[in-house]
């Protein structure tokens, strides 16, 4: 895809789900779904490009809308439609953002610690930031940032352990597995270049991103489920009240109280259960 190679998995046949990874993880992030979810459906999981096992070109653009236009190119290039769109972290980000332009090629929404708009102060249109946000504002110093995500790998063995409520189910197995892809200085640059784009000023290109996406996405009744880790310190549970403005066709979020922001290795039962449930209230059978 313009001279870069985006790895991807492509497994079972039916309806279609497109499911999208953040930062710092990759497709890894969905082995506990897949084989169940496969049964019945076509998954199809891309690693973003500078992720997981998908090219990690030093001099390419790592800005969320590029990450949108190739997930754009990447839709286009398998032709797929009438999709169910699984976004967690800032694959719920540029999800959103895609979908909010191709609103006749989504056909529901899942979304999990994630956000589609600019958060706001209850009551207001000021911007609310979380506190976590400028806790990693440093990381946007220069040589700061490089030293420590890329020399260091700050945000899997430091950032990653501390967003789990449950420590324990990051065990040593499942740090390798998130850490595979990610060896050297080089494989670490698409994660500095994500986590410098957390928007703290209204002037900075992901508050544009937001807010675009925002105002498209408003009052959109495409069928959605939000499913939240209330522990996470980095998409904090009022964010949730902002999607369930925007998209007011969705059911009752399920709301997990021990789990933080890597919800899907704490909790994956739950929402496996879950996902499965509004699959088939919003149409589609289940064995």
């Amino acid at each position: 895809m313009l001279g870069y190679n985006l790895h991807y998995l492509d497994q079972g046949e039916g309806e279609l789900i497109l499911l999208l990874h953040g930062n710092p993880t990759w497709g890894y992030l969905w082995r506990r779904f897949l084989p169940e979810l496969s049964r019945d459906y076509r998954c199809v999981v891309p690693d973003f490009l500078g992720f997981g096992l998908s090219d990690k070109p030093t001099e390419a653009d790592y800005g969320l809308a590029a990450q949108q236009q190739r997930l754009s190119r990447f839709v286009d290039k398998l032709g797929l439609q009438e999709i169910t769109l699984i976004g967690h972290d800032i694959g719920g980000i540029i999800g959103l953002s895609w979908a909010a332009e191709n609103k006749d090629r989504v056909k529901r929404l899942v979304l999990m610690n994630t956000s589609g708009t600019v958060p706001e102060v209850p009551g207001g249109t000021r911007y609310r930031i979380p506190w976590s946000y400028l806790v990693l504002w440093p990381l946007r110093l220069p040589g700061l940032g490089e030293g420590l995500v890329q020399g260091l790998n700050f945000l899997q063995r430091v950032v990653m352990p501390a967003a789990f409520l449950g420590r324990r189910v990051l065990c040593k197995e499942v740090r390798r597995g998130f850490a595979a892809p990610y060896r050297g200085w080089r494989d670490r640059k698409a994660q500095l270049v994500t986590v410098r784009q957390i928007p703290i000023w209204k002037s900075d290109p992901v508050y544009q991103m937001l807010y675009k996406t925002g105002r498209s996405l408003a009052g959109w009744q495409v069928p959605t489920q939000i499913i939240w880790g209330m522990k996470d310190p980095s998409f904090p549970p009022w964010i949730i009240h902002d999607l369930e403005r925007l998209l007011p066709n969705h059911g009752i979020t399920l709301r997990l109280p021990g789990a933080g922001h890597f919800l899907t290795e704490e909790k994956p039962e739950e929402i496996l259960k879950q996902i499965k449930g509004f699959l088939q209230n919003t149409g589609v059978r289940m064995n």
